[in-house]
């Protein structure tokens, strides 16, 4: 005789797999039956996600503002609408936020560098052309988010950090060019590449009004192929 409690989990068993049967072929493309109604606190990461976003985003705005040492905690939370409680929630510190959004910015601009190695031997208009799509793309890269470009490239403490990583990319880069014989080798990468920076630098700032990044990265690429020196033909006489 089958013992009363055996038939009571058969019955139980049953009664679930009745529910779960019938909710499925209410919704028969729906694998996963449960829903954030039945759990709120799986809402809670994708809420999380998006706060830490918008303090990082209002922090960042603040330090472009007001720079690194003058920007408070209560300057960020004021211009996200957050309370401070909340930003310790994700950030132990202002240098914190800081770091990390400089430590992105400037992982971007070295990935963005390294694919900007010239690997085929080329020369006169060709190179000068290649060239100036380089110099472009990081125009454009310092022009998408000023105020990142601000507390990463221009104002310190990170700037210089920053510049020296970019000075190093792009050393790799000519030291490799060189290998392949596109520039001269008697110069060294490393000066070239503080060289190119430095008018980076320069033509980051130029107020898009005044001139479109297109004629910048020309000018830069025309000066580091062509040099500035005019060039006379000699006749014999």
């Amino acid at each position: 005789m089958r013992d009363k409690r055996d038939e009571n989990a058969w019955c139980d068993t049953f009664a679930v797999w009745l529910a779960v049967s019938l909710r499925r072929s209410r919704d028969p493309g729906r694998e996963d039956l449960q829903t954030d109604a039945d759990h709120p606190e799986s809402r809670k990461p994708k809420r999380g996600i998006a706060t830490r976003r918008r303090l990082l985003k209002h922090a960042c705005a603040e330090f472009a503002r007001l720079g690194y040492h003058s920007t408070k905690v209560s300057n960020i939370v004021k211009a996200s609408g957050l309370s401070q409680p909340t930003f310790y929630l994700y950030f132990a510190s202002k240098e914190a936020a800081y770091e990390e959004l400089v430590s992105e910015f400037r992982l971007r601009l070295e990935r963005l560098t390294e694919t900007l190695l010239i690997r085929d031997r080329i020369e006169g208009e060709a190179l000068v052309k290649s060239v100036q799509n380089s110099f472009l793309k990081l125009l454009n890269f310092l022009a998408e988010d000023k105020a990142l470009t601000e507390i990463g490239f221009f104002q310190p403490p990170g700037c210089t950090q920053t510049k020296a990583t970019l000075v190093n990319a792009i050393a790799s880069n000519i030291a490799s060019e060189q290998t392949l014989g596109l520039f001269r080798s008697d110069i060294d990468a490393l000066h070239m590449a503080r060289c190119c920076v430095g008018m980076i630098d320069q033509m980051a700032r130029v107020p898009a009004d005044e001139a479109v990044p297109e004629a910048l990265a020309l000018g830069c690429a025309q000066l580091l192929c062509e040099g500035i020196w005019l060039r006379r033909q000699h006749h014999d006489v």
